[in-house]
């Protein structure tokens, strides 16, 4: 044993002499060295910085002002050398003082052979330890510093020692909080389309001995508001061939992520697109067919042997001219005209008018006024789209809700978020994904319009499913500042024409009408969306056409509705364009006879209602 003490250099403090000589000799007969002893605290600060002992005996009560807890604390900002205290005094006040220093130990007097030994063994493999403990430390702290990804280190018990500064980041934990505490506790995990929590891996990792990679679809919850899609893995930390803790190692990859579903979204859209083009092209005669056809069935009487082959042609002729109508549909999306647009009134005013039909909807406004580049008009009327949709499949009982922040991915950063939230009552993460394809017997709200629009904007556009039934769409626009070169002042809007049809094929034939003639037609679906884009228009509408069925109770519910928001507009209730009825409210128009109406009648209502707008203004 006296050859392993025999490394160690000790420094003895003490101002009795007899005390200090007792314990050299114990000292040198149990095989340390020591290289003097000293009785103040200037002595004992110069002999140590000559020597660089291995522990110092630091007796509290010295001779001068300045007593041994003071030097201790000059030894442990200064120098890392181990102090064990020596004296006769137990006060509480002296033991508190010299416990505040991080002393290793502490011998009463009269001081016991074994208890000198057993102590100064302790004190110094003590030292040892954290000597090791903090060189780990340095050295997690420049390896890890630099990796480009949030690392945190655990103990056994997986309560974190370490954290670098990309952890601190991603968890939104400051180091000085987060030291000590369980890593699973930081890292608030789950998986995106259940919204489970995903189980402390830590343990796994210990136990299997072996690196275990973060599953597959999972964010973590930084905040109320935040979530951050991760990858990552939880590997063991080994010392002296066992493990006593793990390395935690996460990449924020929402980004990726985005980019990722925002590319097959749009792959999945050319391709789409591709393929109705190609149809479109192999019907380049059905149009014709289904004009001729019926001269030529009036050519036949009704007993002919081609007349029943005739009918089927006519037939199968109308109904490939309007899937090639309703292909070319696809195919077009109204022009956007970008400028810039104060975000915080139009969301305003959407939920002003939103509320009229369904007051559970919940704006949230949590940047500064902020302009974007938009079609302000055809923004408004994506959001209704998605709206109507969210309503249309969410549970009743449960908010809608539009929120405005920042753009979370740092590609997008200087993008505007427009979020809408809902909990769903039937979709679920396979139809989260078709969301914005095109359907084919889908209303006009269908979404793959709104995607395009906000395509044409400039902007992105995504939809997912959270924690199994949370239906969230993200709108992202570009965030204008105020003079941004290519970007207009917001236009006075003109007089507009109101059609309501649930035919898509006629909302799209009498649009593209009524644009060639130079008047601007707001074609909907439905009711409700007529009145809500009439709430919305910032033009003067004087003519709404609606073609509903003659039993549906939905056409007086619009015609009072719109007249009394309204109160100029002209109402035509139309059951199909044979039979033109007289409006049921607001400006009356003469009966006219049964006949079949064309495009052209339709043209012919519009100029004479703007028309007559035009002569009340004056």
């Amino acid at each position: 044993m006296a050859a392993e003490g025999a490394k160690h250099k000790i420094v003895i403090v003490e101002d009795e002499g007899l005390i200090a000589a007792d314990l050299e000799a114990r000292l040198k007969m149990a095989g340390y060295v020591v290289p003097g002893t000293v009785d103040s605290a200037n002595k004992a600060l110069q002999l140590i910085r000559q020597t660089s002992p291995d522990l110092v005996l630091m007796d509290i009560r010295l001779k001068g002002k300045t007593d041994g807890i003071d030097v201790a604390d000059q030894l442990r900002e200064h120098f890392d050398i181990p102090v064990v205290f020596l004296t006769a005094y137990e006060d509480r006040g002296t033991l508190e003082r010299a416990g505040r220093t991080q002393a290793f130990g502490y011998i009463k007097k009269p001081i016991a052979s074994a208890s000198l030994k057993g102590s100064i063994e302790m004190a110094i493999a003590k030292h040892r330890y954290e000597r090791d403990l903090r060189a780990q430390r340095d050295w997690a702290i420049a390896s890890f510093g630099a990796v480009p990804y949030a690392v945190l280190v655990t103990d056994g018990q997986g309560r974190v020692t370490y954290v670098n500064s990309q952890a601190e980041e991603l968890t939104g934990w400051p180091v000085g909080k987060a030291l000590s505490r369980s890593c699973w506790e930081l890292l608030r995990l789950y998986y995106r389309l259940s919204g489970n929590p995903v189980p402390d891996l830590v343990p796994v990792a210990m136990l299997q001995g072996e690196t275990i990679p973060l599953p597959e679809g999972i964010s973590h919850k930084r905040d109320a508001k935040s979530s951050i899609a991760v990858e990552g893995s939880v590997a063991p930390r080994w010392r002296d061939g066992r493990v006593e803790g793990t390395v935690v190692a996460l990449s924020d990859v929402t980004r990726s992520v985005f980019d990722e579903d925002q590319a097959r979204q749009d792959e999945k859209h050319e391709a789409l697109l591709r393929l109705a083009g190609g149809i479109v092209r192999q019907l380049p005669e059905s149009g014709q067919m289904a004009e001729e056809n019926p001269r030529l069935l009036e050519t036949l009487a009704a007993r002919m042997p081609m007349r029943p082959e005739s009918e089927v042609i006519e037939r199968v002729a109308v109904e490939a001219f309007t899937t090639a109508s309703r292909l070319r549909a696809l195919l077009q999306v109204a022009e956007v005209s970008p400028e810039r647009v104060e975000i915080h009134p139009l969301l305003q005013r959407i939920e002003e008018a939103w509320k009229l039909v369904e007051p559970r909807l919940h704006l949230e406004l949590d940047l500064k006024p902020v302009s974007v580049q938009a079609d302000s008009w055809q923004l408004t009327r994506v959001l209704i789209s998605i709206l109507l949709h969210a309503r249309s499949r969410s549970k009743s009982d449960t908010p809608l809700s539009i929120e405005l922040s920042s753009a979370e991915p740092e590609q997008i950063i200087h993008s505007v978020r427009i979020r809408v939230s809902y909990t769903t009552a039937e979709e679920n993460s396979a139809s989260m994904e078709r969301i914005f394809e095109p359907t084919w017997t889908g209303p006009w709200q269908d979404l793959h319009v709104a995607y395009k629009l906000v395509k044409k904007m400039g902007g992105l556009v995504a939809a997912r499913l959270e924690r199994g039934d949370q239906a969230i769409v993200d709108i992202y626009l570009p965030r204008v500042e105020a003079e941004a070169a290519g970007v207009t002042a917001p236009k006075t809007d003109e007089p507009a024409i109101l059609l309501v049809d649930a035919n898509a094929e006629v909302r799209r034939l009498l649009y593209a009408h009524f644009e060639r003639n130079g008047y601007k037609l707001l074609a909907t679906a439905g009711c409700e969306e007529a009145w809500l884009l009439a709430a919305l228009y910032r033009g003067s509408i004087p003519l709404a056409i609606a073609n509903l069925p003659a039993g549906d109770a939905a056409r007086g519910w619009l015609s009072e509705r719109l007249v009394a928001l309204r109160p100029d507009i002209g109402v035509r209730l139309l059951s199909g364009y044979s039979e033109p009825c007289q409006a049921k409210a607001g400006a009356a128009f003469p009966p006219a006879p049964e006949r079949h109406l064309t495009k052209w009648d339709l043209l012919e209502w519009a100029k004479e209602s703007l028309a007559a707008s035009q002569e009340a203004q004056l």
